[in-house]
């Protein structure tokens, strides 16, 4: 077994500068254990949180400053140094394709290596704004990810992302937090959709966003969306500090790697497949 993680799906938080108004806002989000969630930490006491080690990371934007995301950046440079890291920064998917390059411009920075722009609920709706291809299309030509974190089983939204990368046959696309599953039936058929996008791959992550899905659904979750993506496309991710609404870092990795049935699938999802996708 290879004690090596690279974990694709990491906030850390610096409350004191940033903004993160759904974290600490007026009217935060309700999630148990926020006190833990919003405590500061540093990639050393993260390391000191598991008994892998912790190869590599992609920080994952947090809202530290939507007007002027390259502060995060700047700060994760700080933060971050000496770690082996990339950042997933934000950018308006659905804004005026102008606007879009300008930030992508602004967002200059060595760690970049994708754009996140949460679009779950209502917000799916942005995806099938037409200014979205040609955004999508200047990321292709950068070579930058799209992170896209949306409810799947909203098969018309999946349908606009998969014509986008029918379009974009060049198009790196990984789906956030396992498609964010609720209604397993139209999940299903929307992992199947994605998966027969060869540039599209999935972090297996962000459990603990859904309660009502057992360990037993969980299992069938992954089960299937191994099934249908293959082991070189799927990565596991912890969502720290989120995770810890239920799990410590070390059992959220501790119950991917109890769900591996060999060797190899565990090599795959927890470092080797994390590693070619952002270049960490």
């Amino acid at each position: 077994m290879s004690e090596r993680i690279i974990d694709p799906h990491v906030h850390f938080f610096n409350l004191a500068q940033g903004q993160y108004d759904w974290l600490q806002g007026n009217n935060p989000v309700s999630w148990p254990n926020l006190a833990k969630i919003k405590a500061p930490i540093t990639a050393a006491q993260l390391q000191q949180q598991t008994q892998f080690e912790l190869a590599g990371l992609v920080h994952i934007e947090a809202g530290y400053d939507n007007q002027q995301p390259i502060n995060e950046l700047l700060w994760l440079t700080e933060h971050l140094a000496d770690q082996n890291y990339k950042a997933v920064s934000f950018a308006k998917i659905d804004g005026h394709p102008s606007n879009f390059n300008a930030a992508i411009t602004a967002l200059s920075h060595p760690s970049l290596i994708g754009i996140r722009d949460i679009t779950q609920g209502s917000d799916a709706i942005r995806l099938s704004n037409s200014n979205c291809l040609e955004n999508l299309a200047l990321l292709s030509n950068e070579q930058l990810i799209f992170e896209a974190q949306f409810a799947i089983e909203n098969l018309a939204i999946t349908q606009h992302i998969v014509n986008y990368c029918h379009q974009l046959p060049q198009l790196q696309i990984v789906i956030n937090h396992a498609g964010l599953p609720n209604d397993l039936l139209d999940w299903q058929q929307g992992i199947r959709q994605l998966a027969q996008i060869a540039n599209c791959r999935i972090k297996f992550s962000g459990f603990e966003l859904f309660p009502a899905l057992s360990q037993n659904l969980q299992q069938l979750c992954f089960e299937f969306i191994i099934k249908h993506f293959g082991l070189h496309r799927v990565m596991f991710a912890s969502n720290f500090p989120v995770c810890q609404i239920n799990a410590s870092y070390q059992q959220c990795w501790h119950s991917h790697y109890q769900r591996c049935t060999s060797d190899n699938m565990w090599s795959q999802l927890s470092y080797k497949n994390a590693q070619y996708c952002y270049q960490v």
